[in-house]
C-alpha cells in the first residue's frame, strides 16, 4: 500500500544542459500524531499517517513510559491516539517532539537498562535480514526509512515504514507486541543511524541485536555494550561490521561458545 503513504506534488525538473520540464513526483506524507495517556495530552509525534495504534504503544515502551503489560486499552479517533493504563495516572508533563531535543534524549539514554537475554543468532540469519531493508514507499519517495523484526531462523515477522527511523522503530516494536510476539527471540533491522537513543530504545523493548545498512555513533556503540546488545553496522550481502556483544552471532566462536559470557 505504497500509495497511502505518498502524495503526488508538481516541481520542475532542470537538466545540466538546460532543458526544464514539469514533473510530477511522489513525495512521503507526514502527518502530527497527538498521544493521550489516561486521559492528559502526552505529546505529538510527527509520523507516516498510518500504523498510529502501534506507534502509540511502541512510543511510550521505549521511552520507559510504561510496559505493555500495564496497556489496558487504545483508541485512535482521527489523528490522536488515546491510551488508557491500569496504573495511577503518571505525573507527566506535556511536550511536542520539537521540545525533546536530541541532547536530552543522548542523556537520558541508557541509563540502568539491561538486555537479560541469552540468545544468539547466526550469522546467516542476520544476512537473510539485507532483502528485507528497501521497501516500496522509498523507493517511491527516497524519503522513508524502515524497521523489521527478523526471527532467529531469518523469516522476517513485522516490517514498517515511516518518515522518521524513530517512528518506525517505535511502530514496529508496538506492532510485535500487540500481535504477541517474544522480542527476545528476535533482531531488529534499521535503515537509520544508531546514536544512544535508538540503542536505548530496543533495549526498553528487549531486543538483543540490531543491524543496520548504516553505520552507529559512538555513543550507540558504548549504549550496546552498557544494555548487552549486539551491534552490526554496514549489513551486506558480503559483510557486516559488529561493534558490541559479539557472542550474539555464532559464527564468530567456536561451535559450543554461544552463552553470554557475562553469564560465567
Amino acid at each position: 500500500m505504497p500509495e497511502k503513504y505518498t502524495i503526488s506534488y508538481p516541481a520542475k525538473r532542470i537538466h545540466s544542459d538546460g532543458r526544464a520540464e514539469d514533473v510530477k513526483v511522489l513525495l512521503a506524507r507526514e502527518c502530527p500524531v497527538k498521544l493521550f495517556l489516561d486521559g492528559n495530552f502526552f505529546t505529538t509525534l510527527f509520523a507516516s499517517p498510518l500504523e498510529l495504534k502501534e506507534l502509540a504503544v511502541g512510543h511510550l515502551i521505549t521511552e520507559g513510559v510504561v510496559s505493555f503489560r500495564e496497556i489496558e486499552n487504545v483508541e485512535i479517533e482521527g489523528g490522536e491516539v488515546h491510551i488508557l493504563t491500569r496504573k495511577d495516572k503518571p505525573a507527566l508533563s506535556t511536550r511536542t517532539a520539537e521540545e525533546a531535543g536530541e541532547a536530552e534524549k543522548e542523556e537520558k539514554a541508557s541509563r540502568g537498562i539491561f538486555v537479560d537475554s541469552g540468545s544468539v543468532f547466526e550469522s546467516q540469519a542476520v544476512f537473510a535480514g539485507i532483502e528485507y531493508l528497501e521497501s516500496e514507499t522509498y523507493k517511491l519517495t527516497r524519503g522513508t526509512h524502515l524497521a523489521a523484526l527478523i526471527d532467529r531462523k531469518g523469516k522476517l515477522a513485522i516490517q514498517i515504514v515511516d518518515i522518521g527511523r524513530h517512528n518506525a522503530i517505535d511502530k514496529a516494536i508496538g506492532a510485535a507486541l500487540l500481535k504477541g510476539f517474544d522480542l527476545s527471540q528476535h533482531y531488529m533491522l534499521s535503515t537509520g543511524r544508531q546514536p544512544a537513543y535508538m540503542v536505548t530504545k530496543a533495549a526498553r523493548a528487549g531486543i538483543p541485536l540490531i543491524a543496520t545498512k548504516a553505520m552507529p555513533f559512538d555513543s550507540g556503540v558504548e549504549a550496546a555494550k552498557k544494555a548487552n546488545i549486539c551491534l552490526i553496522g554496514q549489513l551486506r550481502k558480503e559483510s557486516m561490521l559488529i561493534f558490541a556483544s559479539e557472542w550474539r552471532v555464532t559464527t564468530l566462536f567456536k561451535k559450543g561458545l554461544t552463552e553470554n559470557p557475562n553469564s560465567f
